[in-house]
């Protein structure tokens, strides 16, 4: 698995490390400030939840399409430089309902760099990359999912959480320096032609569902996605009171989390590593259904009242986040093959919509199951789930196809290239 050729999509992830792991690294600090100096009502936790995510519902489709219409480096650093600002004044935030209007404000102004960064992607990396690239960014993403908290639980040892807050604002300063050494242009802006009218807001956002439901190879895999997660977040709020069933403490409630970011950095390694052109389905269908059989196992071992070793359950994390992997890679690959250039940004945005809408309301399907039957059963719901998903997968090979790498090349050759451009 090697770094992608091009000089400027090797700056542009180096600039993710920082990116991503401000994301997280704040987490602790607000859930500590919430838990411990306001000590606020339950509720607080739920609609924390709901800054952090309807964000990207709602301005995530106009976000994508004003992506597609302006310089790809001026969207990446207003939108860190953004982020920077509102990180700050999360320290001044004195009450609960001020954290999370900005806690939202954040996710407004984040929601611009995900498509941003695809876009990047697809301009700048040769086809036969995408897949590599794609499991760096994922290893990132993966990492900082772990360090983040761990890092910002350690440092409210020795400091505050408002400083928490402007540590993170540093580092997405941070960010901001490596992005504004690219070069403007990474990829040529589609302008209008004499004579055609500009689009609304809304139009010019309609567009994404318009590309996506054009090709089955998008809405198929974007369904999939949505379904995926769905599926995985009918139990996936409930680790830590499954870890608790089970008699494990909060250290290894800690690892467990851990290893399923370290088992992401190991599967997308694997997965970048893949040369040969295959069917993304024969990757992510029995991906789904190895991830299902350890989800429902976990479900039965609680429901039988099984006692199983500390080591055994963290490593079982561990291989969920190495195959869970062979999805997410291989399908944001899909949709960089497959979508046209100047609708990057917008196809994004519509696959992050789809995916959010779909496991908003999965938390409190699982919830309602543990409380009305046992905590064991949404992992074996999810699990179920999952299992007919990755056969629906694996059976749509047949009526599904995808523009291989060589393909979408030849279809791009008269185009400029992304390297002469910048």
């Amino acid at each position: 698995m090697k770094l992608p050729k091009n000089k400027h999509m090797r700056r542009i992830l180096a600039a993710q490390l920082p990116a991503d792991f401000a994301d997280w690294l704040d987490y602790v600090a607000i859930i500590s400030l919430f838990t411990y100096a306001w000590q606020v009502d339950p509720v607080y936790f739920a609609w924390f939840i709901v800054a952090l995510t309807l964000p990207y519902v709602f301005i995530g489709p106009f976000s994508g399409a004003l992506v597609d219409r302006l310089d790809i480096r001026t969207v990446m650093v207003l939108s860190n430089l953004g982020r920077a600002i509102t990180t700050f004044a999360l320290a001044f935030a004195g009450q609960p309902e001020i954290m999370l209007a900005l806690v939202a404000f954040r996710g407004v102004v984040d929601s611009f760099f995900s498509p941003a960064k695809q876009v990047a992607i697809q301009a700048l990396s040769e086809r036969d990359e995408l897949m590599s690239t794609n499991g760096f960014s994922h290893i990132i993403n993966q990492m900082s999912k772990v360090a983040g908290p761990a890092v910002g639980g350690a440092l409210l040892l020795i400091i505050s959480p408002q400083m928490v807050f402007v540590v993170n604002g540093v580092i997405s300063l941070c960010a901001v320096l490596i992005l504004m050494t690219l070069p403007r242009n990474i990829r040529e802006v589609k302008k209008l032609e004499d004579g055609e009218a500009k689009k609304s807001m809304f139009a010019e956002a309609g567009e994404g569902f318009k590309v996506v439901l054009a090709k089955p190879a998008l809405w198929v895999t974007i369904g999939l996605g949505a379904m995926g997660f769905f599926a995985i977040f009918l139990h996936d709020t409930l680790i830590g009171p499954m870890t608790r069933e089970l008699g494990f403490g909060e250290n290894i409630l800690g690892l467990s989390i851990a290893a399923v970011g370290a088992g992401g950095v190991a599967g997308a390694l694997t997965i970048g590593s893949i040369k040969k052109q295959i069917h993304p389905y024969l990757i992510i269908g029995p991906a789904m259904m190895i991830v299902a059989l350890f989800t429902a196992g976990l479900g039965l071992i609680a429901i039988n009242g099984w006692s199983i070793p500390y080591y055994a359950f963290v490593a079982a994390f561990f291989t969920v986040g190495v195959i869970g992997a062979g999805t997410f890679v291989p399908l944001r690959t899909v949709l960089q093959l497959e979508t046209p250039p100047d609708k990057m940004g917008r196809v994004t945005a519509v696959n992050e919509m789809t995916s959010i809408v779909a496991m908003l309301g999965a938390p409190f399907i699982g919830a309602t199951l543990a409380a009305i039957y046992e905590l064991g059963v949404p992992f074996i719901a999810g699990g179920a789930l999952a299992f007919v998903i990755g056969i629906i997968a694996l059976i749509l090979i047949r009526f599904v196809k995808f523009s291989s790498p060589t393909e979408v090349e030849e279809e791009t050759a008269d185009l400029p290239n992304a390297e002469e451009s910048v």
